[in-house]
């Protein structure tokens, strides 16, 4: 295994980590893809923070992300590539974002170990009033309109935003400053029409959070403006513990290496209508992720650790 001192993103070591890691959770790859994703966005690769992603659902894909270290317009990279449709309506929605706070925005992307991109983010820079961000130019009246329920419910900072290119989704990353309750935990299900946090799902939020608050998403179909889901994060677990997860996410942590300085292990817990729910994890790979999200701000756990 390579050493973790010093380590360079290199094509070569990637394919054959992606490879692996895909296979020991069963999910689909194509070098081809990963091939045509390295060849345009190389540079990203070796300068940023890399990281795994997958979620506890059989058959999940196996995703993997970097987080630019400087503002760059991925999006005109993945159009020139022949990722990305220029007039889709994802594309416009992020670029719109993207926009609004020119020269400190940065741009992320999330690619499918099968398909190619998956998600575009944009770190806005610092936490942004909510209403700044519901009022960029192609946000479309149908997500507009849950602003009073974001208010009533604390909702008023975002740090990021995202679009899903492949199901046609607008996600936004709302920082909440004050550490995890039920009574709020509960409220903020009402977003998807309510439903009761299991009494274990919610003990792993309280420990696995820190006092100082946590990242809480909410993605939105742009066309009917329908919450399809919302998701609370608990970023850098303590090493060696994890909340209750099931054997292809405990599989993931296993198998998926991470050559990074200090490794970061993740958890969220996504809730949607009618009871449905599911657990997505990540995994540094490479590029110094913890640093990179502190000074992002990025709430992380305390437990067993410092902040």
């Amino acid at each position: 295994m390579p050493s973790k001192t010093g380590f360079t993103f290199t094509r070569s070591q990637f394919f054959r980590d992606i490879a692996t890691t895909a296979e020991a959770i069963g999910a689909e790859y194509s070098s081809s893809t990963t091939k045509m994703v390295l060849e345009a966005y190389m540079d990203s690769f070796r300068d940023s923070a890399v990281l795994w992603r997958t979620t506890d659902r059989p058959g999940g894909a196996l995703n993997y992300r970097f987080y630019e270290r400087r503002p760059r317009d991925t999006v005109a990279v993945a159009v020139k590539a022949g990722l990305l449709a220029a007039d889709g309506d994802t594309t416009r929605l992020i670029s719109s974002w993207s926009s609004l706070y020119r020269g400190v925005s940065t741009e992320l992307c999330d690619f499918d170990a099968a398909n190619g991109l998956a998600k575009t983010w944009v770190f806005l820079g610092g936490v942004r009033p909510v209403d700044e961000v519901l009022r960029a130019q192609v946000v479309p009246e149908t997500i507009r309109r849950h602003a009073p329920a974001f208010h009533d419910l604390g909702l008023v900072g975002v740090r990021h935003v995202a679009v899903d290119h492949q199901h046609g989704t607008a996600n936004l990353y709302f920082r909440v400053f004050d550490p995890m309750t039920e009574s709020h935990a509960q409220r903020l299900m009402s977003l998807v029409g309510g439903g009761v946090i299991p009494r274990s799902t919610y003990d792993d939020l309280t420990r696995f959070t820190s006092p100082k608050g946590y990242t809480f998403s909410v993605t939105m179909t742009p066309a009917d403006g329908e919450i399809e889901r919302i998701g609370f994060y608990a970023l850098r677990l303590p090493a060696g513990q994890f909340p209750a997860i099931n054997d292809r996410l405990a599989t993931f942590f296993r198998a998926a290496p991470s050559y990074d300085e200090e490794e970061m292990n993740a958890v969220a817990w996504s809730f949607g209508p009618l009871g449905k729910k599911y657990v997505k994890a990540e995994r540094s790979y490479c590029g110094r992720l913890v640093s990179l999200m502190q000074e992002w701000g990025s709430p992380m756990t305390t437990v067993g650790q410092d902040a």
